[in-house]
């Protein structure tokens, strides 16, 4: 299943952000290496995408992204 959410932050240094999910109040977190449209481009904060739950070492984060 897909969601969307917007953009609330991104470190370019250690290539991870957080993402709100649309339905509100879940901040994920994500990663520059699951950025499909183009993993070397930085996302921006306001930014809209679409992505996939997914988890690492027990904690939910936000996979596959894409743009809205």
């Amino acid at each position: 299943m897909r969601y969307a959410g917007t953009v609330r932050s991104f470190d370019s240094t250690n290539g991870r952000g957080l993402i709100e999910a649309d339905s509100g109040g879940e901040y994920l977190i994500f990663e520059r290496s699951g950025i499909y449209f183009h993993p070397q481009v930085r996302p921006l904060v306001g930014q809209r995408l679409t992505y996939e739950l997914g988890t690492s070492g027990g904690e939910r984060r936000a996979v596959r992204l894409g743009n809205v």
